[in-house]
């Protein structure tokens, strides 16, 4: 975008409501002084009307500041943040480098307002981001998605923590994997009178109908479900949580039994580590009892597997199948392969 193009530039951004949020989508790979200014007179003005502006790049397109330079320019007009825009489908909202983050009004708490953000409508924004930069990417897929139907080859059953996002930590897609989570991830055992079918009825839609080739089992550091576990009160009354969390009484009783898994190279941190990998070393004893698991297992057609993640080392590590190193999650590696479920 050069000078040549600054009138029309300045024809168009007045069309926009004073006071109204705006999302300029730069989609070009240079700008040079005159473009740059004429948009960071606009914005100013813009936002001392009330509105916001928010500037992007479309499909993750570098735009080329002129002569690359004047720093405290980007700060102040956020065009330095939608030059190298870093916001990825796995960016947490509050993160966001599109969005100028707006000051804390008085007396709020700074982490607060950036956890809710200036509207409260992170949830539309991250919609309307994923409709501007995604979608197009992933339309295609999606469509063949939507005439073939899904085939996933794995069911993944993991926790409802929300800093384990699994597309994530398993570089997967669309159509890769039929997740399950819930608070723990548990699995009730067959027969168990909870009134919850769903978690079994999803175990059995995997592994019936989808055929699933692999079940895995996926726990966390820091889980709040294995901290309730350990400092639960059995007098206590009984809400929805604590009587899902009963299903995590087996954990307990096999770590009390020293039968605790463990992590290859290093101890537990505490307590709430032990448990957590005990936890889906005790949930796959679980599903091995389900009928269609058990059915599938012996006809040599499904393979289970451990899982534990690291939040905060950002890590994976498998458990083991070597009956020699039972109940041992290894941690994996840049390079494995052979090691990964198929």
């Amino acid at each position: 975008m050069t000078f040549l193009a600054v009138p029309r530039l300045s024809r168009a951004l007045h069309l926009v409501p004073h006071g109204a949020d705006a999302v300029v989508e730069l989609d070009g790979s240079f700008m040079d002084h005159a473009a740059y200014e004429s948009l960071q007179d606009w914005q100013t003005a813009h936002t001392a009307q009330g509105g916001s502006v928010e500037f992007t790049g479309r499909a993750g397109t570098r735009i080329s500041l002129p002569a690359m330079e004047a720093p405290a320019a980007e700060r102040s007009t956020g065009l330095g943040e939608a030059s190298a825009c870093r916001c990825r489908p796995w960016t947490p909202w509050r993160n966001h480098q599109c969005a100028r983050p707006q000051p804390a009004p008085p007396g709020e708490d700074p982490d607060e307002s950036a956890a809710t953000g200036p509207s409260g409508h992170q949830l539309a924004r991250g919609i309307s981001a994923f409709q501007r930069n995604t979608a197009p990417l992933v339309r295609g897929e999606l469509a063949r998605l939507a005439r073939e139907g899904q085939r996933p080859s794995q069911l993944f059953l993991t926790c409802a923590d929300s800093r384990l996002v699994t597309s994530m930590i398993t570089s997967s897609g669309p159509g890769d994997l039929f997740v399950v989570r819930n608070v723990g991830n548990l699995v009730p055992p067959p027969g168990e009178e909870s009134g919850d079918d769903s978690v079994a009825a999803a175990i059995e839609y995997a592994v019936d109908v989808l055929e699933v080739r692999s079940i895995t089992v996926c726990g966390h550091s820091g889980c709040g479900a294995m901290q309730a576990l350990l400092s639960s009160d059995p007098g206590s009354s009984q809400t929805p949580l604590k009587r899902w969390l009963r299903y995590g009484l087996p954990s307990l009783e096999r770590m009390a039994a020293e039968d605790r898994a463990r992590l290859a190279g290093r101890a537990a941190a505490d307590a709430v580590e032990e448990l957590c990998l005990t936890n889906v070393v005790q949930q796959l004893a679980h599903l091995r009892a389900h009928e269609s698991v058990a059915r599938a297992l012996r006809e040599g057609a499904l393979e289970l597997h451990g899982m534990y993640f690291h939040v905060g080392e950002a890590q994976a590590y498998l458990l083991s199948e070597d009956p020699a190193a039972d109940g041992v999650f290894a941690r994996v590696t840049e390079t494995a392969r052979d090691d990964m479920p198929a």
